[in-house]
């Protein structure tokens, strides 16, 4: 671990804790002590108000916070990753609110990270999904946040094509393809339906309250009792 890093881990390990010893910094780091004191001058030096006793440990003064986006290169670089993801395979609203976000983030963190975020090796540069399957995403998603129930007219793999009440539950990414997790009032059973394979997709004026069976809990019940390792 960078210098660098080891000061930003420590300082978040203060900031969670009454009081730590240089012992279980040094064992939770995996450094000597010595380098922990070493490593507590230097941020003394830097500003940041620690105070210390033998045998008591070291402690931060009350009311002291850091600034907000403190990351290591590894955290932003997989925020930054994350965002991007968003971008390229969701819907367009929230590919603006991730684009603001990584604006936010480019201008709050130190140029040297700066430097790095723009050589990562990790980047999303195509979209993901048609713009008809991002507007179904969109209209999907609004609709789990209000539950409200929506209509939708349904392509299965054999090509059969129905129309369905849902009562969505929630949207899974599966990296090619994105499910729509809901209770099927024509089935009266959960399913879960290709957002790819949705032709329409129209939000009713009918709200639904979480009702005993009909819940997102319930869809994940029903999946373990299925055999299927789920963890939620």
């Amino acid at each position: 671990m960078k210098s660098t890093d080891r000061l930003f881990q420590i300082t978040q390990y203060l900031r969670s804790r009454r009081k730590v010893t240089a012992k279980q910094l040094s064992e939770w780091l995996e450094v000597s002590q010595r380098t922990i004191y070493r490593d507590m001058q230097k941020l003394l030096l830097s500003g940041v108000p620690i105070n210390g006793e033998p045998g008591e440990g070291y402690w931060l003064e009350a009311g002291f916070d850091f600034p907000p986006l403190m990351f290591t290169a590894e955290e932003l670089e997989a925020l930054v990753t994350g965002l991007r993801l968003t971008m390229q395979c969701t819907d367009s609203r929230l590919k603006d609110a991730a684009l603001t976000v990584l604006k936010k983030v480019e201008q709050s963190i130190p140029k040297s990270l700066l430097s790095k975020l723009e050589n990562t090796p990790l980047d999303v540069p195509l979209p993901i999904h048609s713009k008809a399957v991002a507007k179904n995403i969109e209209v999907l998603r609004r609709a789990v946040t209000a539950k409200v129930k929506v209509h939708i007219e349904y392509v299965d793999q054999m090509k059969t094509q129905t129309k369905r009440e849902l009562r969505p539950l929630e949207l899974n990414f599966w990296g090619k393809v994105w499910t729509v997790a809901a209770w099927c009032e024509l089935r009266q059973d959960f399913r879960n339906f290709r957002v790819d394979r949705i032709e329409c997709v129209e939000v009713s004026n009918k709200k639904f309250d979480d009702e005993d069976g009909k819940t997102l809990k319930d869809y994940y019940r029903s999946l373990a009792e299925q055999g299927y390792c789920v963890e939620h």
